[in-house]
Parts: C-alpha cells; sequence; structure tokens
C-alpha cells in the first residue's frame, strides 16, 4: 500500500458556529493523498478549497475531525508539520526591491538552514525554474511568469515534502503555465514531492495532476483520475470543466473561496 502524506477524516468546519449566520465550510471530508501525488482540489466559489488548505497548512483549527501531514496531526504537531510543507501563495509574497539571490537567502534563513546547504539549494532551485541570467536582477523588473518562477524556487527552499499551491497558474499566459507545469511535474517525479494544489486552472487541472476531488458546499462530491472524471461527468465538449459544471450545477464564473 502506497503512503498517505495527506489525511483528513470526517474534517468538518463551521464558521459563526452557534450563530443565525453559521457556514458549514466543510462537510465530513474525508481525504487520503498519496507520497508523490499531484492532487488537484476543484469547485466553485466557497466550494471550501480555501479552508481546507487552510487548515492542513496550520493556518485555521477545524471543528471537528481530524487531518494529519506524514503522520503529523496539524493541530497537536503543528511546529513539525509546518517543517514538512511548503506553501505557494497567489500573492507573491516577494519583496520587489530584491534580486532574486536575496529572496531566495532571506528565506532561506528564516528557514534556519546553514551558509553551506543555503548556497547549495539557492543554486540549484534557480536552475530548476530557470532564473540563472536573472537572478542577480532585482525582482520589480520581472515578468509576471518569471515571478512564478521564483515563488515557486522560494517555496522548495528547505526542502519540504509536500507543496501547498493556490492558483499556481493564475494571472500568467499559455506559454508560462505550461513552464509552470513543468516545473511542478518534475519536481514531483524527481523529487518525490505530494502536491496539492487548489485552482480553477481545468486544463492546468487535467493536465498536471494524478487525482483531482470535487468540492461542493463542502463535501467532496467526486473524486479520481481526471480522464474518469470525464469519461463520468462531461456531456458535450468532453473536457474538465465541462465535467465540473454538470457535477455541482455551476452556472457562474469560478472565483477563488
Amino acid at each position: 500500500m502506497e503512503a498517505q502524506t495527506i489525511k483528513t477524516n470526517d474534517l468538518n468546519k463551521f464558521y459563526n458556529q452557534g450563530k443565525k449566520n453559521q457556514v458549514h465550510a466543510l462537510n465530513n471530508l474525508n481525504l487520503n493523498i498519496r507520497s508523490g501525488e499531484i492532487y488537484g482540489l476543484l469547485g466553485e466559489n466557497g466550494a471550501g478549497k480555501t479552508t481546507t488548505v487552510s487548515i492542513l497548512t496550520t493556518m485555521i483549527k477545524m471543528s471537528t475531525g481530524s487531518a494529519e501531514i506524514m503522520g503529523h496531526d496539524v493541530v497537536s504537531d503543528s511546529k513539525q508539520v509546518r517543517q514538512l510543507i511548503g506553501c505557494l501563495p497567489q500573492d507573491s509574497g516577494l519583496y520587489e526591491e530584491f534580486t532574486a539571490i536575496e529572496n531566495m537567502t532571506y528565506f532561506a534563513n528564516l528557514r534556519g538552514l546553514d551558509s553551506e546547504t543555503k548556497r547549495d539549494q539557492i543554486a540549484e532551485l534557480i536552475k530548476i525554474v530557470g532564473l540563472e541570467e536573472r537572478q542577480g536582477d532585482r525582482v520589480e523588473t520581472y515578468s509576471g511568469g518569471m515571478k512564478r518562477r521564483l515563488m515557486i524556487a522560494r517555496t522548495l527552499i528547505g526542502n519540504p515534502r509536500i507543496l501547498f499551491l493556490d492558483e499556481p497558474t493564475a494571472g500568467i499566459d499559455v506559454l508560462v503555465s505550461r513552464r509552470v507545469r513543468q516545473i511542478v511535474k518534475k519536481l514531483a517525479r524527481e523529487k518525490h514531492i505530494t502536491v496539492l494544489l487548489s485552482t480553477h486552472d481545468m486544463v492546468s487541472a487535467e493536465r498536471l495532476c494524478d487525482r483531482v476531488g470535487i468540492l461542493h458546499k463542502g463535501k467532496l462530491v467526486a473524486e479520481g483520475p481526471p480522464q474518469e472524471i470525464v469519461d463520468k461527468y462531461s456531456k458535450d465538449s468532453r473536457d474538465l470543466e465541462d465535467a465540473v459544471v454538470n457535477l455541482i450545477g455551476w452556472t457562474g464564473e469560478m472565483e477563488e473561496d
């Protein structure tokens, strides 16, 4: 049996609990994500994607249920969990006035890396994301795609075993989006990193993910390889977006929850 790196058991999250405007954001969510897997969390605005990732990355606590990262409880062992994960937010969090090297060095220092490890990791990661020729330039001179690649490199400092990616291809053109997908897939395969991405980019999810989970009103309503989801639920264009729309009866624009 393959090792499970992310596991949730009957996960529930209530906002404004006990009040008239109580929101049941997650409803008995059960996830079992395997080591080295690229897993996509999909769903419309308010489906529970952000809440799920926030719990798994120790940013907020669940109301009931449990969640583990590589066997470590996200509440009682949150410090160890944070050492095992890397998080790529949608907002850059980069220091625009710093160079790529200076940004990487700053975050390596926060991770507590020694000088030799820091130097070696930064050089390797800058190469992986293809920024060697611009590593000494200020980030403010970078294109959106270059910034996204630097964000991925920064997220990998300290050799996390699990990556949480929030909309990794948002706001970048199709060619850069393809490059980002290639980088993520290479990392997962060569470094055996587990990836959980929350995205509205159905093309990226279909081409990148080993499995996807569809959230609707806090419930996991479907899960499986993208092609399996397409075969089961798509009616018209035979793609993942069509399958998701048919499955959840969604008619509006998919926005970030």
